[in-house]
């Protein structure tokens, strides 16, 4: 069963042909570095490793992979996930929330004692295991996107992915961000102006969803010299690994208590949400909330929290610290009276009415972001995505980057899908109901919406580029073929289906066709081959280029001696 719209579009239910058993199946984009893939094998062989003796976590049983992607084949877990438990109750005690966070840090102990991290966690890496009232709690999530985007900029010092600005949807989901480190979290952007946005050209700006697609030489191109902080950063995290690589592991302890910190923040956040019912540093933007995480200002606020244990104040604020070096360790979190006796001293009876009014906001919230992103990247061209951004950008008249739900499902309704627009009033503003509004970076959602469109396309690129290179007998012993001739381009541009594809990343423009498109994208590879000295295209290489030349196409127009020349048309979502 593949992922429904409100759900994360890495992840879907797998039933086995012959036992009929259903697992959960989680597939990830791999790393493009040698050295990041071997990280991350490693890292895999250890979770098989670790799941396998620890309750608390969704057992890894089998892992395939491909050239582009690796697949886990884990433990279905059906019970649904710390918000749908709670909510569905309408009870809920500062006991209870002791003891989900408890499983939570039990969760964590084999992963700190072998010197691993998650580096993301969020209530939703959490799923009970069945529907059964006293369910275990286990961690089905293990962070993998994260690591593979640090991995692969660390081994990049220069012409990779930014080590400060993962690329993945998470990263966009304000109410996935709320919960990320400091540490890990991206850097708060300055925010223009309104008269500075009202002037901006959105058809010269860059697109981030792509950006760090381009090859390494013309990305360097673009700048002279790396950002001063961004490159000390990038060296400092590389030098610290190959210091882990050659010191032995007793030695290696700090290096990983800066990230296994990351996860005692993430626990603390969570605790925080379960005590009153918001998080820590939730903010209407994305850009407000990373200035409230990198502060560090936690607040207990009256009277949501004049109910809680001074035992569990205690708790969030050890967890919460601003550096990484003072928080709990996982042991000292573990052993904190409020986890040791399960906040018996707490007041007795459910917590206050505002705690589930809040969750079921701030749930509701979340869902709506969700399944907003993984509709549009299927429904919505380019064109419309540009389109959308100017009628959000009229809405949002102060120029703040953010409006309501309400405005929300008025711009889609005026943009002609009212279906999208009625199915968020049903699926969640009408189930969860709340007198207050939910708030949207329309910013935000547009760059995580541009991150699934290219992992869509990227994915039907490969299935079908491996079914025409399979019934042309251009395969590997394995049956799958990772590179590309250079004179077997004509065999990819030849094939109906994946023209189709491409050119459905092209704004409509009159006067465009296929035969003059696939004509220019041929030769701009064969040029790329030709200045590299190389006969051979590697997928992702493919892949990356053609993402690019298609985001250039605007209507084409002949030059003085009949080539094609195309006009560059880009589309930022970054205020």
């Amino acid at each position: 069963r593949p992922p429904l719209p409100d759900e994360m579009p890495h992840t879907s239910t797998a039933v086995h042909r012959k036992t009929e058993v259903a697992r959960h199946l989680a597939s990830f984009r791999k790393p493009a570095g040698a050295s990041a893939q071997e990280r991350l094998h490693s890292y895999v062989v250890s979770l098989q490793r670790l799941s396998a003796g620890c309750e608390a976590v969704s057992r890894v049983f089998e892992v395939f992979e491909d050239h582009m992607s690796i697949h886990l084949i884990q433990e279905q877990c059906s019970g649904g996930t710390i918000y749908e438990r709670i909510l569905e109750r309408q009870y809920f005690t500062e006991q209870e929330s002791a003891v989900l966070i408890k499983h939570m840090l039990e969760a964590m102990i084999p992963f700190h004692e072998n010197q691993l991290f998650h580096g993301s966690l969020a209530p939703d890496s959490f799923r009970f295991l069945n529907d059964s009232p006293h369910a275990p709690l286990k961690l089905v999530d293990f962070g993998i996107e994260l690591k593979a985007h640090r991995w692969d900029a660390v081994e990049h010092v220069t012409g990779g992915p930014d080590l400060q600005n993962p690329c993945f949807p998470q990263i966009f989901e304000t109410c996935k961000l709320v919960f990320c480190a400091p540490e890990l979290a991206p850097p708060q952007q300055p925010r223009k102006r309104k008269d500075q946005l009202a002037h901006a050209d959105l058809s010269q700006a860059l697109d981030t969803a792509v950006a760090w697609a381009r090859e390494p030489e013309e990305r360097s191109g673009s700048r002279d010299l790396l950002d001063e902080e961004i490159l000390s950063d990038v060296l400092n995290e590389h030098a610290d690994w190959v210091e882990e690589q050659r010191i032995n592991r007793d030695a290696s302890v700090d290096y990983h208590k800066k990230f296994e910190a990351a996860d005692i923040w993430s626990i603390g956040a969570i605790a925080f949400l379960l005590l009153c019912g918001y998080p820590p540093f939730f903010a209407p933007s994305r850009n407000a909330i990373l200035g409230r995480i990198h502060r560090s200002e936690v607040a207990f606020d009256p009277p949501f929290w004049s109910k809680i244990s001074e035992e569990a104040k205690s708790f969030v604020t050890g967890c919460l610290q601003g550096s990484c070096w003072d928080r709990f360790s996982v042991l000292e979190a573990l052993n904190h009276p409020w986890i040791q006796r399960l906040a018996d001293s707490s007041p007795s009876g459910s917590m206050f009415a505002s705690f589930m009014l809040n969750l079921r906001r701030f749930y509701r919230t979340s869902l709506i972001e969700m399944y907003t992103a993984n509709t549009l990247a299927v429904q919505f061209r380019r064109e419309e995505l540009q389109e959308f951004l100017r009628r959000c950008r009229e809405i949002d008249m102060c120029g703040t980057g953010f409006f309501t739900a309400s405005d929300l499902k008025h711009v889609l309704t005026a943009l002609g899908s009212p279906h999208i627009a009625e199915a968020i009033s049903s699926r969640f503003l009408r189930t969860f109901r709340h007198p207050g509004e939910s708030y949207i970076d329309y910013i935000a959602l547009l760059d995580s919406i541009q991150l699934r469109q290219k992992r869509i396309f990227e994915d039907e690129l490969w299935l079908h580029f491996q079914r025409v290179c399979q019934s042309n007998g251009r395969c590997g012993p394995d049956g799958e073929s990772r590179c590309l001739s250079v004179s077997d381009l004509g065999i990819v541009f030849g094939d109906p289906v994946i023209v189709g594809l491409l050119m459905s990343e092209i704004p409509d423009s009159p006067g465009l066709e296929e035969a003059s498109v696939c004509h220019h994208l041929q030769a701009s590879l064969r040029s790329h081959c030709d200045a590299r000295s190389t006969s051979r295209l590697d997928f992702r290489s493919l892949c990356s280029l053609l993402l690019q030349q298609l985001r250039d196409f605007s209507s084409p127009k002949e030059t003085s001696n009949g080539d094609l020349e195309c006009r560059q048309v880009g589309l930022s979502f970054v205020m």
